[in-house]
């Protein structure tokens, strides 16, 4: 359900989601993993 609601919303982006969704998510792991060497260092 949540896939339809966010087609209709994003219909751009939805077309994208294959590649947007991976990206983003390594994006966040790695600035997650950064951040968390800051604050150990």
């Amino acid at each position: 359900m949540s896939d339809h609601h966010f087609e209709g919303h994003f219909p751009e982006e939805a077309a994208q989601n294959e590649i947007g969704g991976p990206v983003l998510v390594s994006i966040m792991v790695l600035g997650f993993i950064v951040l968390l060497i800051w604050a150990l260092g």
